[in-house]
């Protein structure tokens, strides 16, 4: 029985060249343990070499930009890859917490308070209630966390 598991084991090791090869590259990881809640900062991430085909969509993100400035949703561990879906952006506007809204057309900059009816990061679009009139408005998320509105 010991002969013939050894057999099965070369046998195994042999073949394993001949399947693709899976090359592989450098992904990031955290360099220690990030707690659910914090910032991901670029001091947090290091780079590990994994063997993965790279013919396959990967579950894991490939470049630590995509994880800058986005706040972990749990613990990631040091030095495993990062799933794709384990951080959110900073949402720098929040549903039903006051907002500013910028409206500008051409050199006219218009401010007014909003309830914002979505959360939303920079870049988002996202809905907002005019506190004055009453009216349902739509912008974009400014890095200052102002909602802009321009003409179409």
């Amino acid at each position: 029985m010991g002969v013939f598991r050894l057999g099965v084991l070369a046998l195994g090791l042999w073949a394993a060249p001949a399947m693709a090869d899976p090359s592989g590259g450098l992904l990031p990881v955290p360099a220690l343990q990030i707690e659910r809640g914090q910032t991901i900062v670029a001091a947090m991430l290091s780079e590990k070499h994994f063997y993965y085909d790279p013919d396959r969509p990967l579950s894991v993100i490939t470049d630590p930009r995509d994880a800058l400035g986005k706040t972990a949703r749990r613990r990631l561990s040091a030095g495993e890859p990062i799933p794709k879906n384990s951080f959110r952006r900073l949402e720098l506007v929040r549903r039903g917490r006051p907002a500013e809204a910028r409206f500008r057309a051409g050199t006219l900059t218009i401010t007014a308070t909003v309830m914002p009816l979505d959360d939303g990061g920079t870049g988002d679009l996202v809905r907002a209630r005019n506190m004055d009139s009453g009216r349902t408005v739509t912008g974009l998320v400014a890095r200052d966390g102002v909602i802009e509105m321009s003409l179409q």
